[in-house]
């Protein structure tokens, strides 16, 4: 009854119409196609990427976002990629229930996030040889304004976590820094407990010792093999695809933080609630912790790029490619990376 689906091949209108229930009042159907006015050349065709399992994931997560405001029945997204001729469909968008106003109004709903928080970028191709990525329109993001909550504090946020173990541990002479006994047991495990209570999900990025990591008792994501060598980008790029669709923050700390404060979550999410801001970054007095911030999922559409460039791969670069914020803690000892055994006896003292 709710689907999503994003294919190369051409949509076929007729197919999974309707929600199949007989108490149903009203179906709306949105579909999109390409045309060609973008410019004074001619538009041979469009050019459309995305992110394997991100992109799918994140429009599962408007799907369910438009579940929460409207008593939907029904609903169904499906969206092409690759080559896109001029007069061809590159989106339909299909809404159920009980009333005509509840379909309607999640069914645009659906449609402005898409256009501004999907994983998709699209490349115009024209007929004299020349292409153009687009961005998206000031007028598409003051589309999607209009369904922010005036105060976004009041309703809950479901936050993820993503435990980052996948470094090489070089300065701990190569021992996976997760697993290194911190005042009896492994630090990946004083990250976990630390943030269980505030977060509704909770997984760990590793590329060795995955059955140590596994009976910690939450999932383990390896990098993908296209992605590896690429530090703590790849760890996130390949984990947020298996993530729940349903989270509206992910949180991302390294694993050798065994003494995060208990507000952490609290703060960072506190930031997110300017619908303006895409991620809170933590800072203690002089520093800025960039290994350990909040963002939401749509800031997944600047990561594709960066992995894909050939370029600087640092998280720095990433975040400062978005809107970030910092959150100031005061105990800096809170963010104590414990990368050597030196620093570790110091701290279990």
């Amino acid at each position: 009854m709710f689907r999503v689906r994003v294919q190369q091949e051409p949509i076929v209108l007729a197919a999974e119409s309707g929600s199949g229930r007989d108490d149903c009042g009203a179906r709306v159907r949105f579909v999109g196609t390409v045309r060609n006015d973008a410019r004074s050349a001619p538009l041979s065709h469009l050019m459309l990427e995305h992110f394997p399992g991100v992109t799918e994931a994140e429009i599962e997560r408007i799907v369910t976002l438009a579940r929460e405001r409207w008593a939907l029945q029904s609903a169904q997204v499906v969206h092409r990629v690759g080559r896109i001729n001029v007069g061809e469909d590159i989106v339909v968008v299909e809404t159920a229930s009980a009333h005509r106003r509840d379909a309607y109004e999640a069914n645009v709903f659906i449609m402005d996030y898409l256009k501004t928080q999907a994983p998709f970028w699209k490349q115009e191709c024209f007929a004299d040889g020349t292409e153009d990525w687009v961005e998206a329109k000031h007028s598409d993001e003051q589309a999607a304004q209009r369904w922010v909550v005036p105060d976004a504090t009041a309703r809950p946020r479901r936050i993820g976590a993503l435990i980052l173990a996948g470094g090489e541990g070089r300065r701990m002479g190569h021992r996976n820094k997760g697993l290194v006994p911190f005042r009896g047991r492994p630090m990946a495990r004083h990250v976990l407990e630390a943030l269980r209570p505030h977060v509704a999900y909770l997984a760990i990025s590793a590329n060795r010792d995955l059955p140590d990591y596994e009976a910690l008792g939450v999932p383990v994501f390896p990098d993908e093999p296209h992605c590896r060598m690429q530090g703590p980008l790849a760890g996130i790029a390949s984990a947020l695809p298996r993530f729940p669709a349903w989270l509206d923050a992910i949180l991302v700390t390294p694993c050798d933080l065994p003494l995060l404060p208990p507000d952490l979550v609290h703060c960072l999410a506190r930031a997110l609630a300017d619908e303006r801001i895409d991620c809170a970054i933590a800072t203690t007095p002089g520093n800025e912790h960039h290994g350990v911030f909040l963002f939401r999922p749509g800031m997944l559409l600047s990561l594709l790029p960066q992995l894909l460039d050939g370029g600087d791969k640092r998280l720095q670069r990433w975040l400062q490619a978005n809107a970030c914020v910092p959150v100031a803690f005061e105990d800096a000892r809170a963010f104590s990376n414990i990368n050597d055994l030196e620093t570790l006896h110091a701290l279990e003292g």
